[in-house]
């Protein structure tokens, strides 16, 4: 490609497409130093190689299997797939490229491309910005009235935009990483097998079942969904944790007896293999997390908690999961803080129990007028019903002596979720059976007013 170059690797390439080679590293230095690219060192050495290759003389001997030897110092048979792995890089480094040229580097005069299907970048030279051209500014009275207005109007706009937009710029970022970070995840599972990417994306989408997380039988459905994933790839770890999350959570909802020693059992087979498969994801220590609160073993749920969020702290799923652990635990200041943390972390449209969370922990605190507040909130935004959040708002309205209000809620929810054994979950729920009577007393107190038996007196 050029000429006897190629054969001298001290040899170096004055230009390329026009573009002298200076200029280049200029532009290289700008791109790896950037924002875009801040902390991204793989793909910082990736994009210096090969733009380095280019500029020697060697960019038609850039393949995957150079990339492998000479950046990731590996050898192209060594694991499962390392040429994927550079695929993958490329796809993420054509992103990072684009959105530095978009941001930080709108204003470069050299623009570095890797196009897709190759690794050789070419090179862009931009001309400068078109020259504004002046206008006339007449000097009357009128017009600096006008100029006068239209700098307070601006100002006011500014201000409005502002105001509609400050809360939103470090969520966009974050999103956006996000985003870029589930791309990646996608594109490496296409290029090694697009059973793999069908099995992830099910894995993935099956999670938002799981809210609301007491529901048996929405839960069996979730759990079949999950068991599908494993059969599309067994070597996919979020079908395993997703499935362990479902068969705990089912384990948590049923009685003692041998049905739930096997759901239990099932449950730790499945965390074992995710943590087995993936002990780097915070999903897979989730998982094991809601293993140990179904064993009971409420110190060790907390722990693998807070290891999850340590390894995924952008994973909002696994914080709402952190929040309701940490709410039966007894944990209620923890629990605050998690689902505080999800309404941030959260994207619209999902729906999740955050409020309900915070609502639950407010009415252990003592704070019940607070808690009935939040808990319609939450009803009004749509978020996850369940038989244990009604159950709250009627105990927190007895609390305030609304009994008349407290036993409507109690006979919405006994209709709503008929034989529904609300006593007995809250017990096997919490780690400190007061924590549960806080609840259940004052249910005792409205079925009792009102001549209404509970479930525990049937």
């Amino acid at each position: 490609m050029f000429g006897d170059k190629e054969n001298n690797p001290s040899s170096a390439v004055e230009a390329v497409s026009g573009v002298d080679s200076e200029s280049i590293r200029d532009g290289l230095r700008n791109v790896v130093a950037s924002p875009e690219f801040q902390g991204a060192e793989r793909l910082q050495a990736f994009l210096t190689y090969v733009v380095e290759e280019v500029l020697a003389g060697r960019g038609d001997r850039i393949r995957a299997k150079t990339i492998v030897e000479d950046v990731y110092d590996r050898s192209p048979g060594e694991g499962r797939d390392p040429m994927a792995v550079v695929r993958v890089d490329a796809g993420r480094l054509r992103r990072r490229l684009s959105d530095y040229y978009a941001g930080s580097g709108s204003d470069s005069a050299i623009q570095i491309h890797v196009d897709a299907g190759g690794y050789a970048p070419r090179f862009e030279q931009r001309g400068p910005s078109a020259p504004k051209i002046p206008t006339a500014t007449p000097s009357s009275s009128s017009t600096r009235l006008r100029r006068v207005l239209f700098l307070v109007g601006g100002i006011a706009a500014m201000f409005a935009i502002g105001w509609l937009t400050i809360g939103h710029t470090f969520s966009s970022a974050r999103l956006k990483e996000e985003e870029r970070r589930a791309d990646d995840v996608r594109e490496a599972l296409f290029n090694t097998s697009p059973v793999k990417l069908q099995a992830a994306n099910l894995a993935e989408q099956s999670r938002a079942l799981l809210f609301p997380v007491l529901d048996p039988e929405r839960l069996t459905l979730v759990r079949a969904l999950f068991e599908r994933a494993i059969v599309l790839d067994p070597d996919y770890f979020g079908g395993y944790a997703g499935s362990a999350q479902a068969l705990a959570t089912l384990a948590i909802t049923s009685p003692p007896g041998p049905s739930r020693s096997e759901l239990e059992a099932q449950a730790v087979q499945r965390a074992t293999r995710a943590l087995e498969l993936a002990p780097a994801e915070g999903w897979s220590h989730s998982a094991a997390a809601v293993v140990a609160m179904a064993q009971k073993d409420y110190d060790a749920a907390l722990a693998q908690s807070s290891r999850a969020l340590t390894l995924s702290p952008e994973d909002v799923w696994l914080r709402n999961l952190d929040a309701l652990i940490a709410l039966f635990s007894g944990e209620f200041e923890r629990a605050i803080q998690s689902a505080d943390a999800v309404g941030r972390q959260a994207n619209p449209g999902n729906r999740f129990p955050h409020r309900n969370v915070i609502a639950s922990a407010k009415f252990h605190l003592g704070h019940y007028a607070e808690a009935i507040k939040l808990y319609n909130t939450a009803a009004r935004e749509g978020d996850p019903i369940s038989a244990i959040s009604l159950a709250y708002l009627a105990a927190a309205q007895q609390r305030l002596g609304e009994t008349e209000a407290a036993a409507e809620m109690l006979a919405l929810t006994e209709k709503a979720w008929p034989d529904f054994p609300i006593e007995a979950l809250f017990l096997s729920l919490f780690r400190d059976p007061v924590h549960a009577l806080e609840i259940t007393s004052p249910l005792e107190e409205v079925a009792g007013a009102v001549q209404v038996p509970t479930r525990s007196q049937r």
